[in-house]
């Protein structure tokens, strides 16, 4: 099984690219490599970025969007990986943003994959908050990928559209025991000012 960094973004919020963010003295990307290989879940690691960013990474696997599908947010960079490894059957995605995603929800997320994939039929297993779901902290299936094609061709370009094409099921993140903001995305400075202090004060 294979990971999927998503770091491709433009982070105009942020006014730099979030990827190379620091927290805790580690950029968010590395601390996210490190998490994935902790779990002994996958056996490679790929960033999923732009032609403008592709270089600046320290990592041996980074995938640029098809041209085709340049500038058309997560989505693209899931279906550009998933394309260049037709032998995978499943994909883990966490977009770089989420820096303090821990070992213990990717695991938990696994086993509730898992658990559901044959029953249920299932294509993606997410994070949920309420009603709020979480689709860059999730597994996606590779036989998404036709579906995934369509949106992609589509006006609509959410990864809300793709789930009305498939099945889902969704944990809730409180099923974690970790500090709340281990699945927070960090899409500006104040953000990123607030987890450090509930860092410290944590």
């Amino acid at each position: 099984m294979k990971a999927i960094i998503l770091a491709g973004g433009q982070s105009q919020r942020f006014g730099t690219p979030k990827a190379f963010a620091e927290i805790e003295g580690e950029t968010f990307y590395k601390r996210i490599i490190d998490v994935l290989k902790a779990t002994n879940i996958f056996n490679e690691i790929i960033i999923s970025t732009n032609d403008t960013l592709a270089s600046k990474f320290d990592h041996d696997h980074v995938i640029v969007d098809q041209a085709r599908h340049k500038n058309k947010g997560p989505l693209a960079g899931i279906y550009s990986v998933m394309a260049e490894y037709p032998e995978e059957t499943s994909f883990f995605v966490v977009s770089v943003d989420t820096p303090m995603i821990t070992q213990k929800a990717i695991s938990h997320l696994y086993q509730f994959m898992i658990e559901h994939l044959i029953d249920d039929q299932l294509n993606i297993a997410g994070f949920k908050e309420g009603d709020r779901t979480y689709p860059t902290i999730a597994f996606y299936n590779r036989n998404v990928l036709e579906q995934i094609e369509t949106v992609l061709q589509s006006d609509d370009l959410s990864i809300k559209h793709l789930y009305q094409l498939v099945n889902t099921e969704w944990l809730d993140v409180n099923t974690i025991e970790a500090p709340k903001y281990w699945y927070k995305n960090i899409n500006s400075q104040e953000d990123l000012d607030t987890l450090k202090a509930q860092i410290v004060n944590n």
